[in-house]
């Protein structure tokens, strides 16, 4: 059956799933220094953006010049390499993110094209099992039971 409105047709085979799920592993392995940050984290620490960038750039080459005014505590070294670190991985990150676009948006396309013949064929059964089409009746019942199954899952939510 063709869908009305099919924009993406396409497979991905189980050696070029498996292909990509051994680069993203090996992309993953060569900056082990990554981690994960709460929702929390993500809210607490503050953000570096285009005007404060030019901000930090400013202070690191005011200590460059004159770390002495600066307390122990501050590791000028530091700074300089978490900036650098900051910018080198914004380089990964905008092909990353292009690529996550891409990706997700595929995704949710061919997701919305299979649900959507989904709900045609549940439509059709429904008529056909009206029409007394032969075996009809067994279909639109199996697929009805996932339409009540989320009503009473939303009935429960909402007490």
């Amino acid at each position: 059956m063709n869908n009305i409105d099919n924009k993406i047709s396409a497979e991905l085979n189980v050696e070029v799933l498996t292909q990509i799920k051994d680069l993203l592993k090996q992309i993953t392995d060569l900056m082990p220094f990554l981690i994960g940050l709460s929702p929390d984290e993500r809210m607490r620490y503050p953000k570096m953006d285009v005007s404060n960038k030019d901000f930090v750039n400013d202070a690191v080459n005011a200590i460059s010049n004159d770390g002495a005014i600066l307390p122990g505590y501050i590791n000028p070294d530091e700074m300089k390499k978490d900036l650098n670190l900051f910018n080198q991985l914004e380089e990964v990150l905008v092909p990353l993110t292009y690529l996550y676009d891409k990706v997700r948006d595929t995704q949710i396309l061919a997701g919305s094209e299979a649900y959507s013949t989904a709900l045609m064929v549940y439509n059709m059964t429904k008529v056909a099992a009206k029409a007394g089409v032969p075996g009809a009746n067994s279909i639109y019942t199996q697929l009805k039971g996932r339409f009540e199954r989320s009503k009473k899952v939303d009935n429960i939510n909402e007490n």
